[in-house]
């Protein structure tokens, strides 16, 4: 049997779960547009001054951020790294994120991008569930038998027809703001982004690792659902910003595996 896809396109469905348990306790999809550039200490500090007034931090967030940590998975032959370094117009990729220091529970999230357009379908669930079921990689069928919820059954489905498994572990501390009048506007600065290779447990955040980007530098991203205000793209063009093209993912497999010839 097929089912239709969010953009259109038809695939093999999951099987049909035996049993109809209840979902997990958080589902969402959304689209969205994401902008990203990389700043310096000071200009990260001098673009958040310049916020003031427009946008306010996430209450999450402090003086330092909160952590982030995703664990990425892929195939044996790196099938989803591929496809971005391909430069293919719809490709997807399958993580485990968390937040915090120490986690109890785990975002099994499908990140699709469409030309231009990022999708998520993301499903919130226990730390040690999500574990048993996925079991990296070797997907549990008794557990796989009671799920019934879409954004699960697509991750599942992934695992089995791509063969996937966990590949990359890559954490950073992450400041937020939302805009004050454009709800769907948020802007975000990640630092002190690491990676590793072996330390792919979701149950333990990334500590150390490898340096992604040099210390002094952070990944800011402007993520919206219709548009940039005029006030946003004044003030890119004020501090002389430049768009750039970077997967976290995807830069530390060509880091690690192939010595950065890639990105």
């Amino acid at each position: 049997m097929a089912t239709e896809t969010s953009h259109g396109t038809r695939e093999a469905a999951a099987p049909a779960p035996a049993a109809a348990a209840a979902p997990p306790s958080y589902v969402r999809t959304f689209n969205r547009f994401e902008l990203k550039y990389i700043l310096r200490d000071e200009a990260v500090r001098a673009f958040i001054g310049a916020l003031e007034g427009y946008a306010r931090p996430d209450p999450h967030s402090g003086e330092r951020g909160y952590r982030v940590s995703s664990v990425y998975w892929d195939s044996p032959g790196l099938t989803f790294f591929w496809e971005k370094i391909d430069g293919q117009k719809v490709r997807r990729k399958l993580r485990f994120r968390t937040y915090g220091e120490s986690p109890d529970r785990v975002f099994v999230e499908i990140k699709q991008r469409i030309d231009r357009t990022v999708q998520k379908r993301r499903v919130l669930w226990p730390l040690e569930e999500a574990k048993a079921l996925f079991a990296g990689g070797r997907v549990d069928p008794e557990l796989e038998a009671s799920v019934a919820d879409s954004a699960a059954l697509e991750a599942l489905w992934l695992c089995r027809y791509h063969r996937l498994g966990p590949t990359m572990a890559v954490a950073y501390r992450r400041r937020a703001f939302f805009a004050l009048h454009e709800p769907d506007l948020r802007i975000t600065f990640d630092t002190r982004l690491v990676y590793d290779r072996r330390e792919l447990d979701p149950a333990r955040p990334l500590e150390g690792g490898k340096a992604l980007l040099d210390p002094r530098l952070a990944v800011m991203e402007i993520k919206y659902n219709h548009g940039v205000p005029a006030w946003l793209a004044a003030l890119a063009r004020r501090h002389g910003l430049e768009l750039v093209r970077i997967s976290k993912y995807c830069t530390a497999v060509d880091r690690e595996l192939f010595g950065g010839q890639h990105t």
